[in-house]
């Protein structure tokens, strides 16, 4: 049997139900007992209100000889054990009975309650009273009266009220506490369950899921999510063992290349043309092994710096025109033609001028790479209302749709003997892709086998700012 933390969220929920539920027992008991005294005064007062009316009578019938001969007949009826006092026009007391005398009630006349009845609670401490006072009008002269009764009467039921109370609230309240911790047992086994099979899931295979529910509740959209988190988890690891493996393996070949040939030129003495031959090949696996670390780095800090590119705004025709030119020596050694085609007023856009530099950069290298001599690669940047688009078509052979969805992944060629033949490393496009997404846009790719292809970035956001008429320019070797 497992023992609850004394910090677990099942006693912590059972302990704020029974102070809950504590304070709420305590304010109805609090309620109740000023009801129930609201009540028994309430039942005073009526039989004081009666006996107020009778006292009253009394005395109409015996006014008529004075009020001398009104306090002998008053005297006379304090013998009857009733509890009265009354205060003639001067404030005097004229008649009290021996109820009231003999526990010191106080002698002096109340204030003047006017012709209504009036109830207050009073008396000594050892003999609390509920009295009613009245003014009455005697033979044109103002009586006071007053009749009481002793609260202690109804002091019984309030003790034996009390004495259930105190002994049926410690009750519920555990009967309440074992029932609350009983339920909110039952209410969290499925997060136990749920603790359970996350602390099972081998942290070496994530392809086990927690078991969901059909209840619709909260605990069903944990579950839920959850498990969604774990794909995610799962994804990302084996993208990472992917990436891992993808790494190891391409920088193996080239460190092979560089200790076999290393190891061929020092096996005997050779010429001056044959270590030359072994240094170039060496310094060209050792720069390809270079670009791919850097590469490596530079989707290493983008992974771990998605959100902190900063952007301003930059001519973005200006950026192709130098883009374009730095590649002008690949172009001539090929025999390609390239023509830029960009909107009679310059086009500023919030972008990372490095990134985005690097970016058009690996699309015209690619096309650079993939179109054979006499080919032609154009650059297009277009805006409308919406949006800023920037592409780079090629005439090469083209991609096949079934090789479409994946050449953004990383280390994934179409072809592996021809890329590695053009010094490529598979990670350029995933670059291209990061960048795309840390400027918030969007990049496409159209192509079809034998006809080219052509990769579009599309800029969400844009600032348009005229400028003196461009023409479309063409470089050409």
């Amino acid at each position: 049997m497992k023992h609850p933390h004394p910090r677990s969220l099942r006693v912590r929920l059972t302990v704020w139900y029974c102070c809950a539920l504590i304070l709420v027992a305590l304010i109805l008991v609090g309620a109740s007992r000023w009801a129930m005294e609201l009540s028994l005064n309430h039942a005073l007062d009526q039989s004081l209100r009666y006996r107020l009316i009778g006292l009253h009578g009394f005395i109409d019938d015996n006014s008529h000889e004075g009020l001398d001969r009104l306090a002998v007949r008053l005297r006379e009826l304090d013998r009857l054990g009733e509890l009265f006092q009354v205060f003639g026009p001067d404030g005097a007391l004229m008649a009290q009975s021996d109820g009231l005398a003999r526990h010191h009630v106080s002698t002096q006349s109340p204030p003047d309650p006017g012709p209504r009845m009036t109830f207050r609670s009073t008396g000594p401490r050892h003999f609390p009273l509920r009295m009613a006072t009245q003014r009455i009008h005697v033979d044109g002269q103002f009586l006071i009266i007053e009749v009481a009764d002793p609260q202690a009467k109804f002091h019984g039921v309030l003790s034996e009220f009390n004495s259930i109370l105190s002994f049926t609230l410690p009750l519920v309240l555990i009967i309440a506490a074992l029932g609350g911790y009983w339920l909110s047992g039952r209410a969290l086994a499925p997060v136990d369950q749920i603790i359970d099979e996350a602390r099972a899931i081998d942290p070496v295979n994530l392809g086990a899921r927690l078991s969901v529910p059909a209840s619709g509740d909260e605990l069903q959209r944990l579950s839920e999510t959850l498990n969604a988190m774990l794909s995610r988890v799962e994804q990302s690891l084996l993208q990472v063992r992917r990436f891992t493996a993808d790494a190891s393996h391409e920088l193996r070949a080239p460190m092979t290349l560089i200790y076999t040939a290393a190891q061929f030129a020092l096996r005997r003495e050779r010429s001056t043309d044959e270590l030359k031959q072994s240094l170039q090949k060496i310094l060209r696996e050792a720069k390809r092994s270079t670009d791919l670390i850097n590469q490596l780095l530079w989707l290493a800090r983008s992974d771990a710096e998605k959100s902190r590119m900063e952007l301003a705004p930059a001519d973005i025709a200006a950026i192709v025109h130098e883009v374009v030119s730095e590649t002008s020596s690949l172009v001539s050694e090929k025999h390609l033609s390239v023509s830029i085609e960009i909107p009679e007023r310059s086009v500023i856009a919030p972008v990372n001028e490095g990134s985005f530099r690097r970016m058009l950069l690996i699309f015209i290298d690619n096309a650079i790479k993939y179109t054979p001599p006499g080919g032609s690669i154009t650059v297009r940047v277009s805006c409308d209302a919406n949006e800023l688009l920037i592409s780079v078509a090629d005439t090469g052979p083209g991609i096949a749709a079934r090789d479409l969805p994946f050449i953004f992944d990383r280390f994934w060629r179409a072809d592996q003997v021809r890329s590695r033949d053009t010094g490529g490393t598979g990670l350029g496009l995933s670059i291209a892709r990061e960048i795309a997404e840390g400027h918030g846009a969007k990049l496409t790719v159209e192509s079809s086998v034998g006809h080219g292809s052509t990769f579009a970035v599309r800029l969400p956001q844009q600032i348009v700012e005229h400028s003196p008429a461009r023409t479309p320019t063409e470089q050409s070797a």
